[in-house]
């Protein structure tokens, strides 16, 4: 995304003052947030969202990030000052490959990204009582394991009736962990995405319903506690036509698709308009050594984008 938006760039060298705005090519460090439970702070401190507290989150070892960025030398509360002016900044672009099979599939290079999925995450705790695996009998236990394994075969019945919709549960801990020992507690978190809110607010409350349904079936005990919530965002529909239309005029048609991960132009976007470009990438894959967009695919990336500042700028000096 990177190069593609620096050659997209260069298109305009020695063109500079024919444009009515700057292009600027941004460069976000650890948009994934993995080794600290947060993410997309680059943007977040260029649109004033970033909260402070960031910067005491721990990893796994203990160590906050405020600690690790001055261990690297950079300075955290330098990046409280690094908010821009709404007034200043006309649009964002971002162009990502995009990271599922969908355009593949379809024999297209390029799609406009419509909008981006909000995200909740949650940790759920299911409590039983641990006991010998060969005295107790079956009738009667409170296996939270058990219980856990009910809510989980529910969480994608559910989702896949939705559209457009995805739960996943992605990490289960069970206590004492032990072959021998009936599961005592299961920790387990609960991850939706989609572009409707309140489609996932709504699946939220359906989950915490059958989990008490099935806690008080078996007698177990549960807890299910939001620890991450990000609202979905539009692409703006002004940057959208651009896009849609270079696409068209690079040869690339007019494939619209959502985004069902998470993006910088998601925290931008409290910042100023934006909008996003994807990239057809070989059997979908992502986030593995393997992954690969073709050269044929960014070069066409690469004309959509400058055709789109072009439309941008043409619609900006006819204003």
């Amino acid at each position: 995304g990177i190069a593609l938006a620096c050659l997209a760039a260069r298109r305009f060298a020695g063109r500079w003052d024919d444009l009515p705005f700057g292009i600027e090519v941004l460069a976000f460090a650890d948009e994934e947030g993995v080794r600290f439970p947060t993410a997309l702070i680059g943007p977040r401190a260029l649109a004033g969202t970033l909260d402070r507290n960031v910067f005491d989150m721990t990893d796994a070892d203990g160590v906050s990030m405020g600690a690790a960025m001055r261990a690297f030398g950079a300075d955290p509360e330098a990046t409280m000052v690094l908010a821009r002016s709404p007034n200043r900044i006309l649009a964002y672009l971002e162009t990502h490959i995009e990271q599922g099979p969908v355009l593949e599939a379809e024999g297209l290079a390029l799609g406009a990204v419509t909008g981006i999925c909000g995200i909740s995450r949650y940790r759920i705790e299911v409590t039983g009582e641990t006991g010998h695996a060969g005295t107790v009998p079956m009738t009667g236990r409170r296996d939270a394991l058990v219980g856990a394994a009910d809510l989980i075969a529910e969480v994608p019945a559910r989702a896949s009736t939705l559209p457009e919709f995805r739960a996943t549960v992605g990490q289960l801990s069970v206590a004492p962990g032990v072959v021998n020992a009936i599961p005592s507690r299961v920790v387990l978190t609960l991850e939706t995405r989609s572009t409707d809110d309140a489609a996932r607010a709504r699946f939220a409350q359906e989950i915490s319903t059958r989990l008490a349904e099935i806690s008080d079936a078996r007698g177990l005990g549960f807890t299910m506690e939001r620890s991450y919530d990000q609202p979905a965002v539009s692409s703006d529909p002004a940057l959208l036509d651009h896009l849609r239309a270079a696409a068209v005029e690079s040869g690339c048609g007019d494939r619209l698709l959502p985004s069902g991960a998470t993006h910088d132009a998601s925290a931008m976007a409290d910042l100023c308009p934006v909008a996003m470009l994807f990239v057809r990438c070989r059997g979908g894959i992502s986030h593995r050594p393997d992954e690969h967009a073709s050269a044929e695919d960014m070069d066409a990336a690469i004309d959509t984008l400058a055709a789109a500042i072009e439309r941008l700028a043409s619609a900006r000096l006819s204003d």
